[in-house]
């Protein structure tokens, strides 16, 4: 993930996720989630929006788009306290990722004392608008990697994990030191070296 822009007020940022969402009788929702730091970590953020921005967010994942929307129009006609949440980290086990749009975010104002003032911490956001990022922006954001260079780095690890074998390293340890843990990945960098030895005996 890449951070667009930053200042003490405001963020552009490209992915966040909601772990709960909370209703009320006005027109804003709360949203209680994450947001990604430039080095790809995610950190706890809280968020205010509109119902316009939350339908804009859902339209360009429409993985979520009906689940969602009909829960939160469950939720509003049978509200049964104010506030009410909506929590899909209980009911799903994850927070919903929103990935691969623009968040432009600001930071929320109060009143304090005769005048307006902003939250001076960085875990909460006002949600302006966001747009779904252009094919283009994504792959630059989103580097691919040509497929021959992935099999020729999963060869290289399970090379690794061969020579940590013949150096007596047990089985698990070598996995381990050659990032071949993963069952998957170990598959698939034993039959990329596989086709590789076929190929030269060929």
């Amino acid at each position: 993930m890449k951070k667009l822009q930053d200042d003490s007020t405001k963020l552009i940022t490209s992915a966040i996720s909601i772990g709960q969402i909370i209703l009320d009788d006005s027109h804003y929702l709360t949203f209680w989630g994450y947001i990604q730091s430039p080095s790809g970590e995610w950190k706890r953020c809280d968020f205010v929006t509109n119902y316009e921005v939350l339908n804009n967010m859902l339209r360009y994942v429409e993985q979520y788009h009906e689940s969602v929307q009909m829960t939160i129009v469950q939720k509003l006609e049978n509200m049964e306290r104010i506030p009410e949440m909506i929590d899909f980290e209980a009911q799903t086990g994850t927070a919903i990722r929103f990935e691969d749009m623009r968040f432009y975010l600001a930071k929320p104002i109060y009143k304090r004392k005769d005048a307006w003032a902003t939250y001076s911490v960085n875990n909460c956001w006002y949600i302006e608008k966001v747009e779904a990022l252009p094919r283009k922006q994504y792959l630059q954001d989103h580097p691919v990697i040509p497929l021959d260079d992935c099999l020729a780095i999963l060869r290289d690890h399970y090379e690794l994990y061969l020579g940590y074998l013949e150096l007596d390293f047990l089985e698990e340890d070598a996995r381990k030191k050659a990032c071949l843990d993963n069952d998957h990945k170990f598959t698939l960098a034993y039959y990329a070296w596989k086709e590789q030895v076929e190929k030269r005996r060929g």
